[in-house]
């Protein structure tokens, strides 16, 4: 590979990242091109991942509970419609298997999904706009009552 030019003009022969990533694709096209066995020139790594866990009505109400959300609440958090959530609880269809994935991510780290909710949040237009919680400030609590955002009465 050519030289950069360093600061002040000058040139410099030491090769950037750019520069090494180039030279690795091409030498990966060249082994490809040969025909040869990747495995002969390149580390090769194979892993599996483990399929997510399965999950019931009382698996799903018991996640949609670690972040104190009511169905419609977390259907929105998770992109899907009401009713999908309240048909896993009932136990008339499991989770696929993404939502399953979805459901063990926030199982294995509430905390975290509790923090990505709240920047998920808006402020209902009768209080004051669309701002988003993160943007606004704490809106873990309804600015009208009190009380959890996502919990109905």
């Amino acid at each position: 590979m050519k030289g950069r030019k360093a600061p002040g003009g000058t040139v410099n022969d030491v090769p950037g990242k750019g520069d090494e990533i180039v030279d690795g694709l091409r030498e990966f096209l060249e082994v490809l091109r040969s025909g040869e066995p990747l495995e002969s020139r390149f580390t090769i790594r194979t892993c599996k991942i483990a399929r997510p866990p399965e999950y019931d009505g009382e698996g799903v109400r018991r996640v949609r509970d670690l972040l104190t959300m009511s169905q419609a609440a977390f259907a929105a958090f998770l992109g899907v419609d009401p009713s999908t959530v309240q048909s896993w609880e009932q136990g008339l269809r499991p989770p696929s298997p993404l939502a399953c994935r979805l459901l063990s991510e926030i199982e294995a780290d509430p905390a975290h999904w509790r923090k990505r909710l709240a920047a998920c949040l808006t402020v209902p237009a009768e209080t004051g706009g669309s701002t988003s919680a993160s943007a606004s400030g704490d809106r873990s609590r309804s600015p009208r009552r009190g009380r959890t955002i996502g919990r109905t009465a």
